[in-house]
């Protein structure tokens, strides 16, 4: 048996409350947490390692001692906006995409997949942040679920969607995932599912980590102390699974 630690994390471009940079704060509780593989989203970063400008992927990864791989989502500025891959093991990308965009106006959306090898075992990573408009998240889920994504010949057994889906459990796009795999905060008994959002006082589960069958979830918690309230305005997801 292989374990691991995951999280999930919306870090708000690292901006903390009253708009104070939370690179460090956000560092800080991904540390105190020791995860083995974290998704990140809304992270800036500039057009290049050697120009100026906040990275807060490239940041955060060094100061963890993590692996990166950032998404680009859209340009933002003088650089890029995304979401990213951390963790403790080599990965390997397998792809990124960007979701077509609702509307000119709407927040372009992305995914990113990558292999990580946890003692034998190999695992696929699917982290997300999805669109705020239930038409967006409709498309973007079934486009997750299809045969580039989740249902590629390309993935092995072991499977993990994370990231911020925007969608509460009642959501058709959360009962769309659940159908094809397992909410890790539904598989333990006697849990009850805490949600991460806002960070203040949170009260909504937008949040998700899913697992396919031979992913065994042993805890579910989040960070919730003084620091973890101020440094986003989401709440980190953080799960404890076990490889069979």
């Amino acid at each position: 048996m292989s374990r691991l630690r995951v999280m999930t994390y919306n870090v708000h471009r690292c901006v903390g409350r009253g708009g104070r940079d939370s690179t460090a704060d956000i560092t800080a509780v991904i540390g105190e947490a020791a995860p083995d593989v974290v998704a990140l989203q809304e992270l800036d970063a500039p057009e290049t390692d050697d120009d100026d400008g906040a990275h807060h992927a490239r940041d955060i990864a060094r100061g963890l001692g993590m692996t990166l791989l950032f998404c680009r989502t859209f340009r933002r500025g003088v650089g890029f906006y995304g979401h990213a891959l951390l963790s403790r093991s080599p990965l390997a990308l397998v792809r990124v995409t960007t979701f077509p965009a609702e509307s000119p106006v709407a927040e372009p959306r992305g995914a990113i997949w990558a292999k990580t090898t946890i003692g034998p075992h190999t695992l696929d990573v699917v982290s997300t942040h999805l669109g705020v408009s239930r038409r967006e998240r409709d498309q973007q889920s079934r486009e997750l679920l299809g045969e580039s994504w989740l249902g590629s010949s390309e993935m092995g057994p072991l499977r993990i969607l994370c990231g911020d889906l925007n969608a509460v459990q009642h959501a058709r796009t959360y009962r769309r995932f659940a159908a094809r795999m397992t909410d890790v905060q539904r598989a333990l008994r006697g849990h009850d599912p805490v949600p991460t959002f806002p960070a203040a006082f949170p009260v909504l589960r937008i949040d998700h980590v899913f697992v396919t069958p031979g992913i065994q979830v042993r805890a579910v918690t989040r960070a919730h102390d003084a620091r973890a309230r101020r440094a986003s305005d989401h709440l980190p997801l953080i799960v404890d699974l076990e490889l069979a």
